[in-house]
């Protein structure tokens, strides 16, 4: 009998530091998405504020309202959404959502700001957000 109790516990330990790990290193894409989905952005900016005011928020999730310059859906895997000041948005495999804008449209772009340089500006991942969310740009002067 307590061979069995002992074996009962052996499974359960070997359980348990299973989905541990799959908890710690498996969830990481699937956070990043949550955080996409659901996450506040840290700052949001007007397209002509993000390169003076952006680079302390690199590596964070931002918004963006910007006016569209370019839509690239050439690659299936990469779709991407070009703002004035050169801000590109990697939209990845969501090219309906890509296509959704159209050059001149107001977009308010959601999305992990991975550098910005002037005129070399990079979200991504990147998704749209509803123009009705609220929206509260940072300005020159303010944290």
């Amino acid at each position: 009998m307590a061979h069995h109790v002992l074996m009962w516990f052996s499974m359960k330990k070997n359980w348990l530091v299973t989905i541990t790990a799959f908890l710690l290193l498996g969830c990481g894409p699937v956070w990043k998405g949550w955080q996409m989905d659901y996450g506040d952005p840290a700052a949001q900016f007007l397209q002509e504020d993000l390169s003076v005011l952006g680079t302390p928020f690199v590596g964070k999730k931002i918004t963006v309202k910007g006016i569209v310059r370019k839509v690239d859906i050439s690659n299936p895997g990469s779709a991407r959404v070009h703002l004035e000041g050169g801000i590109e948005c990697n939209f990845g495999k969501f090219k309906a959502m890509a296509e959704h804008y159209n050059v001149g449209d107001i977009a308010y772009i959601d999305g992990f700001l991975k550098h910005c340089r002037k005129d070399d500006i990079y979200l991504d991942p990147a998704s749209g957000r509803d123009h009705r969310a609220a929206f509260h740009p940072v300005h020159q002067g303010e944290p």
